[in-house]
């Protein structure tokens, strides 16, 4: 009797291992139907645009710009994750999945305090979206801020010269 029982055992054990293994490979990755099948019906981000030029600033300005998006998909998008460059930018991100065919945004702020140049930066999206990241981009020319200190200082050398 105990033979039989183990014989039973072992013979649904390996079946739902034989089970299992029809659904995943051996390098364990999804067949591509599967994997088809689930990106046909997985949400997609679009953006209005993916890239921002704020123009010329003035250091020390800080600027925002609203990313709208939109769930072109067949289910629900959920943002998981806004990385950002450096710590200039900071950018917000919806809390709540958004819907089939709703639209929301990300918005960033540029900080650019000690930023004299041109800027480029960037902004990484991961989302359950097919493909799951996305990068969005901005631009910026910033202008060094004219103090009274450097100021005088091109008087100063500016009497030098004619003397």
């Amino acid at each position: 009797m105990k033979k039989v029982l183990l014989a039973l055992f072992t013979t649904v054990i390996l079946g739902s291992l034989n089970f299992s293994c029809n659904l995943i490979d051996s390098k364990g990755n999804m067949s591509s139907a599967d994997s088809l099948a689930i990106a046909e019906n997985a949400p997609k981000i679009e953006f209005d645009h993916e890239s921002f030029d704020f123009g010329t600033l003035t250091e020390g300005d800080i600027k925002e710009h609203e990313f709208v998006f939109k769930n072109v998909g067949k289910s629900p998008l959920q943002i998981l994750n806004v990385q950002v460059q450096c710590g200039c930018t900071v950018a917000s991100k919806p809390e709540t999945p958004v819907g089939i065919g709703q639209k929301d945004k990300i918005v960033v702020r540029f900080n650019s305090l000690g930023k004299v140049g041109v800027n480029k930066k960037f902004v990484t999206i991961y989302s359950n979206a097919v493909p799951p990241q996305t990068v969005l981009s901005f631009t910026a020319e910033v202008l060094a801020k004219q103090t009274a200190d450097s100021a005088q200082a091109i008087l100063d050398k500016a009497k030098k010269v004619l003397k």
